[in-house]
């Protein structure tokens, strides 16, 4: 790149690179809306779905997921018959099926395209005072379903995953944390499927011969909550 000889020009093309670039921001003040920095919702009673954009499918309950599963895939496959005492012959078996289903769902577009939405637990780790927050620890769950167990897959996770309570919160989960006791939350996650690659189907390690589903989802957005049993200091 050359610059030119005029100072004035320099500098202002200097401001425009910088501009450009993008810094996560520390809070100041009021909780910043940063993709995976987010304060902490207190449900009050309402219902998770209730977070939820109308233009956002739910993906949270048993029959949400049939129901989903049933579209995209028309039926489940035969666990049975994926089954194999051969690990390697196992493994080739659900890898064809996985080739197959990942070709055949192409048709199916408008529902891999749009938004959805699915349920993560974590806990609160250590308080960051730059972003007056918390980081938090991720876990997935499990939901059994008649297709098997559904685990879902985040891709493209936030850099930053920190959960901005009110003050008197924040007080009230560090004296918490000091005498021991986990601060458990809730993570609602937003993204769409991924094209290419959009449903795993194998075999849960924890619980033999179970089959698992493994939606995989380019995660944009994400929120945390505490549901009223873990309250831990009103807003």
């Amino acid at each position: 790149m050359k610059w030119s000889q005029n100072p004035l020009l320099s500098m202002l093309a200097l401001l425009n690179v910088c501009v450009g670039l993008q810094f996560p921001d520390p809070v100041n003040g009021q909780p910043p809306l940063a993709n995976g920095i987010q304060p902490l919702i207190q449900l009050e009673g309402r219902s998770l779905h209730q977070l939820i954009p109308r233009d956002t499918r739910p993906l949270l309950l048993p029959k949400e997921l049939e129901q989903f599963l049933q579209e995209l895939e028309g039926h489940p496959p035969d666990w049975s018959a994926l089954q194999s005492l051969d690990l390697t012959e196992q493994s080739e078996r659900l890898f064809q099926l996985n080739r197959a289903r990942d070709e055949a769902r192409l048709i199916h577009k408008n529902i891999l395209q749009h938004p959805i939405a699915f349920l993560w637990s974590g806990f609160l780790r250590n308080f960051m005072p730059e972003y007056h927050g918390f980081s938090v620890a991720l876990g997935p769950e499990l939901t059994s379903t008649s297709w098997g167990i559904v685990r879902f897959k985040p891709m493209g996770l936030p850099d930053y995953l920190v959960v901005v309570p009110s003050r008197e919160s924040a007080k009230q989960i560090r004296i918490q944390q000091r005498n021991g006791e986990p601060i458990a939350i809730g993570v609602l996650f937003f993204g769409t499927l991924v094209a290419d690659e959009s449903l795993i189907y194998s075999f849960s390690h924890d619980q033999e011969g179970d089959g698992m589903i493994l939606p995989v989802v380019q995660i944009e957005d994400v929120r945390y909550f505490i549901p009223p049993a873990n309250r831990v200091s009103s807003e």
